[in-house]
């Protein structure tokens, strides 16, 4: 017979983060079957201020600094746990843009911050305006090899800025994305999955050095461009950013990141 045993419980902190992250991703249909225990149903539920950082991949089919519906951030936005505070993602964003404008967005209340930047430090677009058409041309591989050259110096102001987020917003976690490969196979999705590659590391480097950050990957598998249900736009001032299906796609993929993360 067991005696003084104590029952452990969840810090309220954490049964209201679970209560409100579980709607979230039921709300979103990204969780099937699963039901919530009853001290979560009740807990009060504070929203997630979250603030939306980096290039045309977040802000949506646009070209400039609005946000179309479908972005990621607003679709993120609709759920019932989080609010967005401030989307300063803007097409053509660098890590310059991100660590030096885009900070002032955050701030201590913040509690969320997502990030995707780096392609656009590379050229990435003039990249694929290359290489689509014809993946095995001298042109592609020498565009390739010049982006290659420039890795990791992008990694270094990709941690820079990371960390220059961790210190503008003390108390946020953040969710760093890659980028959906475009092509299935061949010299280009060898350069982007490099790319995601050198994101990921510096994300890792940044967690390190103390920042609360992780890692999304983004998987596009059966929705390249040479697919038979591509994710992305095929036309267009927008080509070869993801289309709805694609953003929805990203969301989802964030979605269970911060369902993961505040389940630890």
């Amino acid at each position: 017979m067991l005696t003084n045993v104590r029952r452990m419980h969840p810090s309220p902190l954490r049964t209201r983060l679970l209560a409100g992250l579980g709607a979230l991703l039921a709300t979103a249909g990204l969780v099937a079957g699963s039901a919530l225990p009853a001290a979560a149903e009740t807990a009060h539920r504070h929203p997630i201020a979250y603030v939306a950082l980096g290039d045309s991949y977040a802000a949506g089919q646009a070209t400039d600094c609005t946000h179309t519906a479908s972005s990621y951030p607003l679709r993120l936005d609709r759920l019932p746990r989080i609010r967005l505070v401030h989307d300063v993602t803007c097409a053509a964003a660098t890590t310059a843009d991100v660590a030096g404008t885009q900070l002032a967005a955050l701030s201590p209340r913040t509690r969320l911050v997502t990030v995707t930047v780096g392609a656009d430090d590379l050229d990435v677009a003039g990249l694929e305006a290359v290489c689509a058409p014809a993946p095995s041309s001298t042109d592609c591989l020498n565009a390739i090899r010049t982006r290659e050259a420039e890795l990791p110096q992008l990694g270094s102001r990709l941690v820079a800025a990371y960390g220059a987020i961790a210190a503008a917003a003390p108390h946020a976690r953040i969710l760093v994305t890659g980028y959906p490969t475009l092509v299935s196979s061949g010299p280009l999705a060898t350069a982007e999955s490099a790319l995601n590659s050198t994101i990921q590391a510096a994300v890792t480097a940044a967690r390190t050095a103390g920042a609360h950050i992780r890692f999304v990957p983004l998987d596009f598998t059966g929705h390249t461009v040479d697919s038979a249900d591509p994710w992305f736009v095929l036309s267009g001032p927008n080509i070869f950013h993801p289309n709805c299906a694609g953003d929805r796609a990203i969301a989802r993929a964030i979605a269970h990141a911060i369902h993961e993360w505040w389940e630890d």
